[in-house]
């Protein structure tokens, strides 16, 4: 199984369990909120990170991982290998992520690497 770990913690409100948390596989870090937050720092992160708004998804043109943050604050531009396209689940590196918006058009399929945007990564 592939881990992903809790690199840092950044807590926006302690009491809320609220905080920004950066995942890494040990190649790519992501920064995802969390709340509630129940993981501690360098503990292993169980299950996917899910996308939330993902828009401008499309097939991509190169076949190789990529992550690019965006302005947003949380915003991310992906490339990665699409492994389960009914629930969604997009491979990148280690990273397993979630996509929230049922927009995979029918023209994509398993295995292979699409390109999105998103708004925002959650962690629960």
């Amino acid at each position: 199984m592939d881990t992903l770990k809790i690199k840092k913690i950044n807590w926006i409100s302690q009491e809320a369990l609220e905080a920004e948390v950066v995942v890494t596989d040990g190649k790519f870090e992501i920064m995802c909120f969390a709340q509630p937050l129940n993981y501690l720092k360098e503990s292993e992160l169980i299950g996917p990170i899910y996308c939330l708004n993902v828009s401008n998804l499309m097939i991509a043109e190169r076949k190789e991982y990529s992550i690019e943050k965006l302005d947003d604050h949380f915003a991310y531009r992906f490339i990665g290998k699409l492994i389960d396209k009914d629930y969604e689940k997009v491979k990148l590196g280690k990273l397993l992520l979630e996509l929230d918006n049922n927009l995979l058009p029918g023209d994509i399929n398993e295995g292979d690497f699409i390109s999105f945007c998103c708004q925002r990564l959650d962690i629960y």
